[in-house]
């Protein structure tokens, strides 16, 4: 979150237990999101959500729609693992129109909106690092598909599943619509003076400067055999047996250990008896 003003919303209205800690970040949301990887090590798996998302849409995908969320996000980063990518995202429109003519998946340049997407970690490699659009936030998500491209030479994209939010609301941490269109120019313009080969400029008709991109093909084929990433949770039950059996076998240990101290010092009694009788019938 932003400031404390959030930090209070958020705490009033999630449910405590369903989060690790709440942390107040940094202005800006290019920063922000640096500050959030850098809270992780490298090879941690984020997913980046927006808090406006009001709903995610895995109807339209065969593969996905008969699972949960969960299973989604698991799956994803799974993908990325075998096909050595380091990003996933989702279509950028939730209209089911566009979302159900494309392919499930696709791995050659194609925008990775922000609203929704997931990271494996890489919080000190320069290269993936945002600087042109660091400013103003205009096209972050632009340059990010572009530079997690020529990194990796892949990025997956999940085209059939979408999500419902409001991109240009007239409040937001980008600010009104109205504001945005000359940043946005801006950083379109700055974005094809530097990465011409990948995308063109595009005005649309209400006056959003767009940098579309090409849709250049990945490095290396797709890999299909995708496992879901299971990641390991220390149960409490778990931890509870374990704990049992370390006490027993330390119990046993001790008991052993004290049984051959106790019959160490009863031959060493019996046969210092032993010598003692001896030397007194000698004397004798």
């Amino acid at each position: 979150m932003a400031n404390k003003e959030e930090y209070v919303i958020y705490e009033k209205t999630l449910t405590k237990g369903l989060y690790n800690k709440l942390i107040i970040g940094i202005k800006g949301l290019v920063p922000q999101r640096q500050f959030i990887m850098s809270q992780f090590p490298t090879g941690k798996h984020i997913v980046f959500l927006d808090d406006d998302i009001s709903k995610i849409d895995l109807s339209l995908s065969p593969q996905f729609k008969s699972h949960s969320l969960e299973y989604f996000i698991k799956y994803a980063f799974g993908a990325c693992i075998t096909n050595k990518a380091h990003i996933w995202g989702v279509y950028a429109v939730f209209n089911p129109f566009f979302r159900g003519a494309r392919k499930e998946l696709s791995t050659e340049l194609n925008y990775i909106v922000g609203a929704f997407y997931g990271i494996i970690n890489r919080p000190l490699l320069k290269s993936i690092q945002l600087t042109i659009t660091k400013a103003t936030g205009q096209k972050e998500d632009v340059e990010r598909t572009i530079k997690y491209f020529i990194n990796d030479g892949i990025v997956l994209r999940f085209n059939k599943i979408g999500f419902m939010t409001k991109y240009y609301g007239t409040e937001g941490g980008l600010g009104r619509f109205s504001d945005r269109l000359l940043p946005m120019k801006i950083s379109s313009e700055r974005l094809h003076q530097k990465y011409g080969k990948y995308g063109y400029i595009k005005v649309r008709k209400n006056g959003m400067t767009e940098f579309v991109l090409y849709k250049l093909p990945a490095t290396h084929s797709l890999i299909e055999n995708t496992r879901v990433v299971k990641y390991k949770l220390k149960s409490k039950s778990k931890t509870k047996s374990k704990t049992k059996s370390k006490t027993k076998s330390k119990t046993k240990s001790k008991t052993k250990s004290k049984t051959k101290s106790k019959t160490k010092s009863k031959s060493k009694t019996k046969s210092k008896t032993k010598s003692k009788s001896k030397s007194k019938t000698r004397k004798r």
